[in-house]
C-alpha cells in the first residue's frame, strides 16, 4: 500500500536528484581557469554533489517513521528550511571579487564537508520533513542537538558572502528563521514519539556547544 511517507520519499529523490545534476555539470568548465577560486570551486562543488547523493541514499533506504508532524505549516517551514537559499542564489549575482568569492567558497566547503559527516552519522534517520524515525544521540548530537542545522548555516553564511546584496541578506535571515522553527517542529514531534527526548535534551543545547564548566540550561534531530 502507498502511504505519504512513500509519495514524499520520491518526491524529495526527485528534487535532490535534479539539483545533483545541477552541482555537478559546472565541473567541466571550472577545470579551464586558473585561479584559486576556480580551485576552490570545484573541491566545493564536488562535495556539494556528494551530500546530495548522500541524502538521496539516507531517502531512499531510511526508516519508517514512527511519527510525523502534523498540518501544513511543518511542510512549508521544511521545504523552505531546505531550498530557500538556493533560490535565492539565481535571484541575486555573485560578487565580482576573487577575494570574496574564497572567502566564500571556503565557508561553503566548510559547511557542505561537516554536513556530509553529521549526515553520514544520522545516517537513515535523516528527513527533510519533521518526522521522528529513531532517536541519534551519540556523534555530533552528543555535542548539539542540530548539529547538521549548524553545518548548514555555515554553508548559508558563505552563500550570503557570495552573492552578497540587502535581498540575499534578507532571504539568509528569513532561511535562518525558517530553519529554527523546523527545529522546533522536530523536537515537538521527537518528544511526543520518544519519552527519552526529554532526559537527552537537558543534557545537550540544542544549537550553541556548551563549553565546560558551564551550567545546564532549565530545560533535533538534525
Amino acid at each position: 500500500m502507498l502511504t505519504e511517507d512513500f509519495f514524499g520519499r520520491v518526491a524529495i529523490v526527485f528534487v535532490i536528484t535534479v539539483l545533483a545534476i545541477f552541482s555537478a555539470a559546472p565541473l567541466f568548465f571550472y577545470f579551464h581557469q586558473d585561479t584559486t577560486a576556480s580551485s576552490l570551486a570545484v573541491v566545493t562543488k564536488a562535495a556539494g554533489t556528494v551530500l546530495l547523493l548522500l541524502q538521496i541514499l539516507m531517502t531512499i533506504g531510511r526508516l519508517p517513521p514512527k511519527g510525523t508532524a502534523r498540518g501544513l505549516e511543518p511542510r512549508i517551514t521544511s521545504v523552505a528550511g531546505s531550498f530557500m537559499i538556493l533560490a535565492a542564489m539565481f535571484l541575486t549575482p555573485a560578487l565580482d571579487s576573487e577575494a570574496a568569492q574564497v572567502v566564500a567558497l571556503c565557508l561553503i566547503f566548510i559547511g557542505t564537508a561537516s554536513s556530509i559527516f553529521c549526515l553520514y552519522w544520522l545516517g537513515r534517520s535523516f528527513s527533510v520533513m519533521a518526522t521522528a524515525r529513531r532517536l541519534v544521540t551519540t556523534g555530533p548530537y552528543s555535542i548539539v542537538r542540530h548539529p547538521l542545522y549548524i553545518c548548514e548555516a555555515v554553508f548559508v553564511i558563505g552563500m550570503i558572502i557570495s552573492h552578497f546584496s540587502m535581498l540575499m541578506v534578507a532571504l539568509g535571515a528569513l532561511q535562518f528563521l525558517f530553519q529554527y522553527r523546523r527545529a522546533r517542529n522536530e523536537e515537538a514531534i521527537l518528544r511526543q514519539t520518544f519519552p527519552e527526548y526529554d532526559g537527552y535534551a537537558r543534557r545537550v543545547p540544542m544549537l550553541l556547544p556548551r563549553f565546560p564548566g558551564s551550567a545546564l540550561p532549565a530545560s533535533g534531530q538534525r
